[in-house]
C-alpha cells in the first residue's frame, strides 16, 4: 500500500511538471492515511567495528561503492548513477542529478534527492579511480566490465557485501548498500551534526523521515545515560549537591532555638 501510495504520488509530481495538475495543490495521494508503516526486516545497522571488518573483505568497485554509501548516505541507485562530469574532485563533492534502478537511468526519487554530498577522504581514491579509467565526463563511474558504457548492477554489490558480512560473522536478512544510508543518518548525528544536517544530506522531505532512519544504539544510549551521571556525579562531590539538605538542618536548629527560653531546663 506504501508502494502504491509512492507511484501514485509521483504520477502527480510528474503531471505537475507537464501542467496537468495545478502548481502547489496537494496531490490525492498525499491524503492518504495507511497506518505506520511495517518493516520487513529488523531495523538495524552495523557498529563501527563490524563495519571496519566488513570493509577489508570488499573488493574494488565494491568497497569504494559501499563506502561512498557511508561518507555520504547517498542511496545505492543514486551512487551507481554517478557519472564522471558530477564528481568534482577540486571540491571533493559529487552532485547527484540521476538514479539507476534495474539498468534503467532516471531523475532521483524526490526533487530533494537533487543535491550536493561530500566526499572527505575519498576524493583521492576517486582520483586515483579516474586516472585509472580514463573515461570521459559522460561515462558511469562504476561501469560493468564485460558490458562497458551500463552501469553496474546492484544486485552484485548485494551479494559482495553479504559474503563479507557472513565472514566476519555479521550477516543478517536486511543487510544491504539501505543499512550503510541509514547508519550515516544515524552516526552523522552522533558524531554532531544536527537532525536538520542530516535530513538536508540524506535529501529527506520532512524530519519526520529522517527520524524513521535514525536508530540509537544502546550503546549511544548508555554513552549519554554515563554523561548524564557523570555531571551529576561532579556536582555532588563538589558538595553543590548536600546545599539542600544543610538548608533543612539551619530550619530544624532555628526552631530549638526559638524552644529553649521556653524550657531551659528540659534536659
Amino acid at each position: 500500500m506504501h508502494g502504491v501510495r509512492a507511484i501514485m504520488s509521483r504520477i502527480f509530481y510528474y503531471a505537475k511538471g507537464h501542467g496537468l495538475w495545478e502548481e502547489g495543490r496537494r496531490s490525492p495521494a498525499s491524503k492518504a492515511k495507511l497506518g505506520k508503516k511495517r518493516h520487513k526486516y529488523e531495523r538495524r545497522i552495523l557498529s563501527f567495528e563490524e563495519t571496519a571488518r566488513v570493509l577489508t573483505r570488499l573488493e574494488e568497485p565494491n568497497r569504494l561503492i559501499i563506502e561512498t554509501c557511508i561518507a555520504t548516505g547517498a542511496r545505492i541507485s543514486e551512487v551507481l548513477g554517478l557519472k564522471w562530469k558530477y564528481v568534482h574532485l577540486e571540491s571533493g563533492t559529487i552532485k547527484i542529478e540521476q538514479r539507476v534502478w534495474q539498468q534503467d537511468v532516471g531523475a532521483p526519487k524526490t526533487e530533494n534527492s537533487r543535491r550536493i554530498l561530500g566526499l572527505g577522504d575519498l576524493v583521492d581514491r576517486y582520483r586515483e579511480r579516474a586516472k585509472s579509467d580514463g573515461a570521459g565526463p559522460d561515462a558511469f563511474v562504476f561501469q560493468q566490465k564485460r558490458a562497458l558504457g551500463k552501469p553496474l548492477w546492484d544486485s552484485g554489490v548485494r551479494a559482495a557485501l553479504h559474503q563479507a558480512a557472513a565472514a566476519e560473522g555479521c550477516d543478517f536478512p536486511g543487510l544491504g548498500p539501505h543499512s550503510f544510508r541509514r547508519a550515516n543518518i544515524t552516526w552523522r548525528q552522533e558524531v554532531g551534526g544536527s537532525a536538520i544536517e542530516a535530513s538536508k544530506i540524506a535529501g529527506h522531505s520532512d524530519l519526520e523521515m529522517t527520524n524513521e532512519y535514525t536508530i540509537v544504539a544502546p550503546e549511544r544510549q548508555n554513552e549519554l545515560t554515563r554523561r548524564i551521571q557523570k555531571r551529576l556525579a561532579d556536582v555532588t562531590e563538589s558538595g553543590v549537591g548536600a546545599t539542600q539538605p544543610t538548608r533543612e538542618m539551619t530550619d530544624a536548629l532555628r526552631k530549638l532555638e526559638e524552644l529553649a527560653p521556653i524550657t531551659p531546663n528540659l534536659q
